[in-house]
């Protein structure tokens, strides 16, 4: 039968290729013919998906530094509008009261000649200032003292601040903005501090 004797050749060429090379040899050409046949197909799947739906690379353009009145903990950081909201938690001390302030800023981004710089923005006329918000902040950190900001989170057309308020993971309150259209910042509106199933 033919199979036999195939299996055969097969046997005495690996056979020959061991006792004229080492092992190692052969697992390194075997592993590097594999690695250039994934490399191929690798890119040309990338060339398809290129194809299909454009490309774009993100890239760093610049740094910048932003400074808070006092030393906090970044959390976290989202685009709104034409600013930039900068979540952080403080620890507050001899405080009683904990403010917007301690734990948002907003800044708007700027091109200058040597990059990119940022000033910061009132929270005074701000969606930071709706009075709803402005008292259910205030409540949270009154009744929940260890409470922490967790996430700033851009999800649809809302914006979504999760903070800590108790031990477990579940124990948290999210409070959310409806986003303008158009990306105006000063046209965000705040909805409520119900928004668990939105994170």
């Amino acid at each position: 039968m033919d199979i036999p004797a195939q299996n055969n050749e097969q046997q005495d060429l690996i056979d020959k290729a061991v006792a004229e090379g080492g092992a190692y040899e052969i697992l390194n050409k075997r592993l590097q013919d594999k690695g250039t046949e994934l490399r191929e197909m690798t890119q040309k799947l990338n060339d398809l998906r290129i194809n299909e739906f454009g490309d774009s690379y993100m890239e760093a353009i610049g740094r910048i530094r932003i400074r808070t009145e006092n030393n906090c903990i970044a959390r976290d950081i989202v685009r709104v509008g034409d600013c930039l909201l900068f979540g952080y938690n403080v620890f507050i001390g001899l405080k009683k009261e904990t403010a917007i302030t301690d734990v948002f800023s907003l800044y708007r981004l700027v091109e200058n000649e040597e990059g990119f710089d940022v000033e910061e923005v009132s929270i005074e006329s701000t969606f930071l200032a709706d009075s709803r918000f402005v008292r259910d902040f205030n409540e949270l950190y009154t009744y929940f003292k260890d409470t922490k900001l967790l996430q700033l989170m851009i999800r649809g057309d809302k914006l979504l601040a999760s903070f800590q308020i108790g031990e477990r993971l579940t124990d948290t309150r999210v409070f959310r903005w409806a986003l303008s259209n158009d990306g105006d910042s000063r046209k965000i509106q705040y909805i409520d501090n119900r928004g668990e199933r939105d994170m």
